[in-house]
């Protein structure tokens, strides 16, 4: 560790000391640290006592940050003035979660947390803060230890107080708020309150991440299933195997044991492991143990207690083993927590969790829902495959299914569903959309329970594609997850057609962020062979999950799915996906960083557009080429550049097409004018341009004026202005002052008098005061 001599040298420890992980060795080195610190004076002491704080914090040892947070408010009371600003917002801030952070901890006495709680609202108002923070943090004394007076008068006051400087982040406020709402009873009001943070207009680090957990049992109580499948899909991926959002985690998995997704309840448990280690935080452990017996006591009952099941590490365990252990910590741990409240309020909420009843018997989630057995299904019937295996052949259409598998499983169907779907036939034939879907439907809700899972997921699947083509795409979605369900439980290859069937249905609603599980899990089970699945559906699938991983701003995992799509569509003969694939990959490898894997993709992808004679495309991508050179060789993006203005101009010259030709005129100019910004830099503080070699300057002004020539006559006179801009600033920057000159005066002369063209008016005189300056 760095020396400490100075206010240098301290704060050069510290920053060393935060790079290590947190635990017990980072808090040993800041206790050094402000041993060290202290020996400097007031201002290395203040800071050095809020990096203790911080290591504390992160670390096992959280219950010695009072001794600290002590000592800081010593500090302040001997002078306040050796406190910059970040130190007395610090030391403020930190009055919240010093207080009611120790709530998590049953050997933290109450009686102590009381009293901070007296210290804090003394000390703020004395601050002049306003008391939000105060009685938000009364509330979550109230709240725990099940005084529901005081939390109600507390959650009152939280409310009507104003939001100041020490309130907690809107987002965070307004989701456990809304949890308090729903643990009164009113799921309505607590849906209500969330809306802000479900659809993004409060989000923080945090949120919408732990609203969305929150959110999913009141909207399975209110009957919005949509809704609540809709925030686990893209809900859990936010919260997926983060130490600090343990509780989260614990709701999904509860949501999916009382919704009927057990199996799904146990892939998120294997995903945790970590959670079940002795040394962690004993709150959101009991709430993890809690929910784990839930899951568990789910499965004895199901018939399945023998099932081998992930949990504490050191032996093996089944699921009625894991029930057991589990229950008894998750009591344990809420004993503790009443023996330090001297209430029973934390036993009373574990125990109420432990013996919730499941609120639905399914809920379809796109996912496989399927336990694993030994030669049975859940139901106790062997798979059956059915007419769901027809669909695979042809996903995209509704196929007969009238000479389907009976819905009894028998050679014979009832005739009810048998003339359901003769009607559906007849008006598959009359391509009589609306009497598909009446045909079908009957069908499906006259062969009831009965039918086999492979029928059922073909009836489904087929109903869903006759919706989608009445652009009905939520009817479409429903019927898709019902599709899904069924063919899990009949054959793994008909699930992926009817997986892929739904991502594509969320993709057209723009649900990327529930898509892009649902195609994760049809990427695993894919078969590219022709006789399966075929590449088209790999690739289709590889691209779908490109866009989604882009759509949550993670570039390379996008251009990771688009390059696996490229390399399979590299060998078909019509080559525009390949180039269109290999143009997205570019793009994102680009925002990744990438830049060299960027060049060579976007070579790739101009090839790929003039093998294809797209050349609108093939001139868009050799000039995006030439900007991903630019900053390793200036010279070598003004070839790039240079060819594409050659594409541009020999494309002009041989198109027929009338609408082709009007977007080439267009392009030409734009490919002079950005080859003119490639090889002339602007200074971004001063907003001039410099040449980036010698000559570059009148080479790009060269550019720039035959760019505003081509436009001259055109009918849009902004675009005209732009380029006769910015070709009047490089002939200045050039000394072609008398030409960049006479180019403003053109544009002050087309501009005048006209409102929507004034703003042009700025710029130009910009442009006389670099002349004159």
């Amino acid at each position: 560790m760095t020396e400490i001599t100075d206010l240098a040298t301290l704060q050069e420890a510290i920053w060393e000391n935060d790079q290590r992980p947190h635990g017990t060795s980072q808090a040993a080195a800041a206790e050094n640290i402000l041993a060290q610190a202290e020996l400097l004076g007031p201002e290395a002491e203040i800071k050095a006592v809020f990096h203790l704080i911080s290591a504390y914090e992160f670390s096992a040892d959280r219950h010695k940050v009072l001794v600290p947070f002590a000592r800081a408010l010593r500090l302040w009371d001997q002078d306040p003035s050796a406190f910059d600003h970040a130190a007395t917002h610090a030391l403020f801030w930190d009055f919240k979660w010093v207080t009611t952070g120790m709530l998590d901890l049953p050997r933290v006495p109450l009686a102590a947390i009381e009293n901070w709680l007296t210290e804090m609202d003394r000390r703020y108002r004395l601050a002049g803060h306003t008391d939000r923070a105060v009685r938000m943090s009364e509330f979550y004394i109230a709240d725990h230890v099940g005084d529901t007076e005081r939390a109600r008068r507390a959650f009152d006051g939280w409310l009507a107080a104003e939001r100041g400087e020490m309130a907690d982040c809107h987002a965070c406020e307004t989701a456990r708020q809304g949890e308090f709402y729903s643990d009164e009873g009113d799921d309505a009001k607590a849906v209500g309150h969330w809306a802000p943070v479900l659809d993004g207009r409060l989000t923080c680090a945090e949120e919408p991440h732990r609203a969305l957990a929150r959110s999913l049992l009141p909207l399975v109580r209110l009957g919005r299933l949509d809704e609540a499948r809709s925030n686990h899909l893209r809900g859990y991926p936010m919260v997926k195997g983060s130490e600090s959002l343990m509780h989260s985690v614990a709701k999904h998995i509860e949501f999916c044991a009382l919704t009927g997704n057990e199996a799904r309840a146990l892939e998120l448990l294997a995903d945790t492991p970590g959670y079940f280690q002795a040394d962690g935080e004993p709150e959101p452990r009991m709430g993890f143990y809690a929910v784990t017996a839930l899951l568990m006591d789910r499965l004895v009952a199901l018939g399945r207690g023998d099932l081998r099941v992930t949990g504490p590490a050191g032996r093996p365990w089944t699921a009625a083993e894991l029930a057991g252990h589990a229950r008894t910590e998750a009591l344990t741990l809420a004993g503790r927590f009443d023996a330090r409240n001297g209430t029973t309020a934390v036993s009373e909420r574990v125990r109420a969790g432990l013996d919730a009843r499941p609120l639905l018997d399914r809920l379809p989630l796109g996912l496989r829902a399927v336990l694993p057995t030994v030669g049975a299904s859940l139901t106790g019937k062997a798979p059956e495959a059915g007419v769901a295996s027809e669909a695979g052949a042809a996903p995209a259409e509704a196929d007969n299914v009238a000479d389907a598998e009976g819905a009894d499983g028998a050679d014979e169907m009832p005739a009810a569903v048998r003339a359901a779907l003769d009607r559906y036939d007849k008006a598959r034939q009359n391509e009589d959309l609306a009497g598909m879907r009446a045909g079908m439907s009957e069908a499906i809700d006259q062969a009831g329970d009965a039918a086999a899972p492979g029928w059922r997921a073909g009836a489904h699947l087929q109903l869903s594609e006759v919706l989608a083509a009445e652009e009905d795409l939520p009817g479409a979605v429903h019927h898709a997850y019902e599709a899904v369900a069924w063919a899990d439980l009949a054959d793994r290859k008909v699930a992926v057609v009817a997986r892929t069937r739904l991502g594509a249905h969320l993709m057209a609603g723009r649900r990327l962020a529930e898509a892009a599980p649902v195609l994760e899990q049809a990427l695993t089970d894919l078969d590219p062979s022709p006789e399966v699945h075929g590449e088209g559906t790999l690739v289709q699938v590889r691209w779908w999950l490109g866009d989604c991983a882009a759509d949550r701003h993670e570039p390379a995992e996008a251009a990771k799915h688009w390059l696996a799509a490229a390399q399979v569509a590299q060998h078909w003969p019509e080559q525009d996906d390949h180039a269109m694939l290999a143009t997205l990959a570019a793009e994102a490898l680009e925002r990744a960083g990438e830049n060299l894997s960027a060049e060579l993709a976007y070579e790739r992808a101009a090839d790929l557009w003039a093998e294809t004679g797209d050349a609108l495309r093939q001139v868009r991508t050799t000039r995006a080429w030439a900007w991903a050179v630019r900053g390793r060789d200036v010279a070598e993006a003004g070839r790039i550049m240079t060819g594409a203005t050659r594409v541009c101009e020999a494309a002009l010259a041989d198109s027929t097409d009338p609408d082709e030709l009007a977007e080439l005129r267009l392009q030409l100019p734009e490919t002079l004018e950005q080859h003119a910004r490639v090889i002339a830099d602007e200074d971004v503080e001063t907003g001039r341009f410099g040449g980036l070699y010698a000559g570059a300057l009148e080479e790009a002004y060269a550019l720039a004026s035959r760019a505003e020539s081509l436009l001259r006559e055109s009918d849009d006179v902004a675009r005209w202005c732009r380029g006769a801009l910015l070709a009047a600033e490089l002939a200045v920057e050039s000394g072609s002052t008398a030409s960049g000159l006479e180019l403003v005066a053109a544009v002050e002369a087309r501009i005048e008098g006209d409102e929507e063209l004034g703003g042009f008016r700025g710029h130009a005189g910009w442009i006389r005061d670099q002349v004159t300056t």
